[in-house]
């Protein structure tokens, strides 16, 4: 603790939470040697999360609008978080919950013009057991549109965040071009970025962002993008004037 202390009183406040959380959890790390804490809890929830996997197909092929059920999925998943002092409790629940609400902000219209015109995508990943409910999602997406989906996963492990190995694990490599971005951060800082990553964010057309961590990172920034997430802190609610635990479907571009 004296350690974190000493660190974040040296770190510049313009720094954003995942850069700050990024430094704190290599400290920790390296002081206990222990490179990946959260290994078992990621492996737990991805088991948890195949194993819903034929259900949540039963629910999308079942709804009237597969695309939109199949993006609330994928936001309901990013419920799926060891980060915050929360816990997520039953999966199904968690499942039935999203299905049964509103989407706070709501700009799925423009999401699936945007994806019609579009012939790069670039999705960026958040959680390990997340990432299944992803998958659900860029199956309607490559059902439905004719675009060049990569999909992208943190470089090494931080947090409960999804790497390479979670990717194969629930089968999306099976489905979908997977990319490391090249950095450990809990989210995607641009400047700490493979060539490769930023080369694809440049040239795609839409880029999709899970999780708080990529808002974070990622907010401010020119490039279109389409926030998908659950507010799971009072900050972030705060900023989007929504309630704690509400989900979003976030445009960042006006007068689309």
């Amino acid at each position: 603790m004296k350690l974190v202390l000493q660190k974040l009183a040296t770190m510049p406040l313009t720094m954003t939470p995942p850069e700050v959380a990024q430094a704190v959890y290599e400290l920790v790390y390296t002081t206990t040697a222990n490179a990946d804490p959260y290994a078992e809890l990621k492996h737990y929830s991805n088991r948890l999360a195949l194993a819903l996997y034929p259900s949540l197909k039963e629910t999308i092929a079942a709804s009237e609008n597969p695309l939109l059920t199949a993006c609330k999925l994928a936001i309901s998943g990013n419920s799926i978080d060891f980060g915050p002092q929360a816990q997520y409790g039953d999966l199904d629940t968690v499942v039935a919950s999203a299905l049964g609400s509103s989407v706070a902000i709501n700009h799925f219209e423009r999401f699936r013009q945007a994806m019609q015109r579009a012939t790069r995508v670039l999705y960026l990943g958040d959680n390990a057991g997340e990432i299944l409910f992803d998958r659900v999602l860029i199956e309607q997406l490559n059902f439905h549109f004719q675009a060049d989906i990569t999909y992208v996963v943190r470089d090494r492990p931080i947090i409960n965040d999804a790497t390479m190995e979670d990717a194969v694990f629930v089968g999306l490599t099976d489905i979908v071009n997977v990319v490391s971005n090249g950095s450990g951060a809990p989210g995607t800082v641009l400047n700490q970025c493979s060539a490769q990553l930023q080369q694809l964010y440049k040239s795609s057309d839409v880029i999709i962002a899970k999780g708080q961590g990529n808002f974070e990172s990622l907010s401010g920034e020119s490039k279109r993008i389409f926030y998908f997430l659950k507010a799971k802190c009072s900050l972030v609610s705060k900023q989007l004037k929504v309630k704690l635990g509400d989900l979003i479907l976030l445009d960042t571009v006006k007068n689309h």
